[in-house]
């Protein structure tokens, strides 16, 4: 096998791995209203690490990151981020519970807010939904599944 041959084997392995672990995250959407009851929207879906949730909604509408302090007092003064852009994207990089509410007027003692737990991805599957297969699980599988590959590829050239 030529270098390039090697390379080329190596570079599609790498895009096939991305591609796997990008499929075992999932993306979740909230509409985003005033009125809206979000309290028990994590009880009924199951966020893991390496999942998305995308919040749309049109002005007045914010999506404000709160300490769990400031969520349960309703309070702005110092949000962890906010964003007032119609479509916000949230990446969930690691267990446990985030709070994001709306700023505008009343609207988060009103309801407009959500806690959203994040389960550790290592855990089993939940029989609520979402992902059934954890990003650390199919990361772990599909770095053996490159190994086993480089090592064949590697055998592969040392016949030659």
């Amino acid at each position: 096998m030529s270098s390039s041959s090697l390379k080329a084997l190596v570079a599609f392995m790498a895009v096939a791995a991305v591609a796997e672990l990008a499929a075992g995250s999932k993306t979740w959407t909230i509409k985003w209203a005033s009125g809206g009851n979000y309290g028990d929207w994590s009880s009924k879906n199951t966020v893991a690490v390496g999942d998305s949730v995308v919040f749309t909604y049109g002005p007045p509408h914010t999506v404000d990151e709160l300490s769990a302090a400031d969520y349960k007092a309703c309070s702005f003064a110092a949000p962890v981020s906010s964003d007032a852009g119609g479509s916000t994207t949230v990446v969930f990089d690691k267990p446990g519970t985030r709070y994001f509410a709306c700023s505008s007027g009343s609207h988060c003692s009103m309801g407009q807010k959500v806690a959203i737990t994040v389960a550790n991805s290592t855990a089993p599957p939940s029989s609520k939904g979402g992902s059934s297969y954890g990003a650390a699980a199919a990361g772990a599988e599909l770095a053996s599944k490159l190994v086993v590959g480089l090592a064949v590829g590697a055998g592969a050239i040392l016949a030659l």
